[in-house]
């Protein structure tokens, strides 16, 4: 329905939302062979650490019925409720991901659809890091086919919000990378 890719320095971002209302979102950076690199297990921790402290702790990463929850300050229910990490390995490629198991920003019907990965995949001449939302479905967007307002509604909050954050995570990354942590 929508594509857009949006170069920042050295991070690229591409988001996509489909027919069915689901969303892919995905950004990444390309680094140079040489360096200590994090594992995926280690991004995704890095990551939790990192939304907490960029939102100021409005938006809370905590434990949650075995899992994680993104809890908004003062709000009960969280905001999206995840399973327990997993790894995953395909060839070379390394993730880890948490399954989005429901909260207040996913369609009801939708719950249990959609993953949050954390991967790292060899290149002929580096690494690539990426961070990646697939099969997501917002609750913004309604359902299936959703409106042109709705999908502008979602673009230009939700969407903007998730892709600066995941920006600033990998720039972030990268600074401490370059610096040896």
């Amino acid at each position: 329905m929508g594509r857009k890719i949006i170069p920042h320095n050295r991070i690229t971002s591409e988001d996509i939302i489909l027919g069915d209302s689901s969303v892919v979102s995905r950004q990444w950076v390309q680094l140079p062979a040489g360096g200590a690199l994090p594992t995926p297990e280690q991004m995704l921790e890095r990551y939790l650490v990192f939304l907490r402290r960029c939102t100021l702790s409005l938006v809370r990463p905590v434990a949650a019925r075995g899992g994680i929850a993104f809890k908004l300050a003062c709000v009960h229910h969280p905001l999206l409720l995840f399973a327990p990490p997993e790894s995953f390995r395909d060839g070379a490629s390394r993730s880890a991901a948490l399954r989005i198991q429901g909260g207040l920003l996913v369609q009801e019907r939708e719950c249990g659809r959609g993953m949050l990965t954390f991967t790292v995949s060899p290149l002929p001449d580096g690494v690539e890091l990426g961070v990646q939302v697939a099969d997501y479905c917002p609750l913004l967007l309604g359902g299936p086919g959703p409106s042109r307002l709705r999908s502008r509604l979602y673009r230009s909050t939700q969407a903007i919000v998730h892709r600066l954050i995941n920006v600033k995570f990998l720039d972030h990354l990268c600074r401490n990378l370059d610096r040896g942590e």
